[in-house]
């Protein structure tokens, strides 16, 4: 590996052994080192491998518009909840992340306090993610000195949401979410109930959706008729309501949903249902 480029003594670029580029953060690996030297092994501590030259370039200017010790304060941050919710982000939510949270901070420093729109979605769908938020504030407030709210944990769950969704942008995070309340509410006044958002069915339901609408436009030959005709004979109150869902996401998303994922549907929101079907708690307008 050998240096290109120095942009602090926390944070160089360098080329590694395919020639490709990367970059290198560790305590003081851009100390006194210059363009083609080997950078010390020991002091690497993350290494980012940012394909794309748009987003390297925001990463270059990132680094140089943002204090060092919030871009290591991200670095925890991500590390943090990485260990928590047992997962590997994808790299480009650092850059999208650490923008945000040296904004937040200028802002918790001005009382400039920003409310999510999509605070109690965040907080129902994406209760891991929200929870690391939560307690990643913690780590905020110890080297910062400053305590913010549970709409910028909300921000935040988002970003851990889209480093798990290969870094396809919280816009796409906050389509699904309201694409995932739809639903929801279809269901609920389909079969005229409420439903209990602490059951297991209920979060495996968001889960299913939550991959589902990540995977949506990925097509599967392996289709089972069979069993889709045999769910939808048994259970023909279901098969009306997902058929709702689906017209729903045609229109939404402009996509046709194949018999195995109507198959899915049906199987989760069956289970989903089911309790609340026997009894019979009725949806009020």
């Amino acid at each position: 590996m050998k240096v290109k480029k120095v942009f602090n003594n926390n944070i160089i670029l360098a080329e590694d052994a395919k020639l490709l580029e990367v970059i290198l953060m560790g305590k003081g690996i851009g100390y006194s080192v210059n363009p083609g030297d080997i950078p010390s092994e020991e002091k690497i501590e993350k290494v980012f491998r940012i394909d794309s030259e748009e987003l390297q370039n925001r990463f270059v200017k990132l680094v140089n518009d943002i204090p060092i010790n919030h871009i290591e304060l991200t670095k925890k941050i991500i590390e943090f909840a990485e260990s928590e919710l047992n997962t590997k982000f994808d790299d480009t939510i650092f850059i999208a992340l650490a923008d945000h949270i040296n904004f937040a901070i200028k802002r918790a420093r001005e009382n400039d306090e920003l409310k999510n729109a999509l605070l109690w979605e965040i907080k129902k769908f994406y209760k891991k993610e929200f929870d690391v938020a939560l307690k990643s504030l913690k780590l905020v407030e110890y080297y910062e000195d400053i305590r913010m709210s549970e709409d910028e944990a909300s921000f935040i769950a988002m970003h851990f949401v889209n480093g798990q969704q290969n870094g396809e942008g919280v816009q796409s995070t906050v389509v699904a979410t309201n694409i995932i309340q739809d639903i929801l509410n279809i269901i609920r006044f389909h079969f005229k109930i409420e439903l209990d958002e602490e059951s297991l069915n209920y979060s495996r339901f968001i889960t299913h959706v939550r991959f589902f609408l990540q995977r949506v436009n990925k097509t599967n030959d392996n289709e089972d008729d069979f069993l889709f005709e045999q769910i939808k004979f048994k259970y023909p109150d279901t098969f009306k309501c997902v058929l709702k869902v689906k017209t729903y996401l045609d229109n939404k998303l402009n996509i046709n949903i194949s018999n195995e994922e109507m198959l899915y549907f049906m199987l989760h929101v069956r289970r989903l249902t089911d309790r609340e079907n026997k009894s019979k708690k009725i949806v009020t307008k």
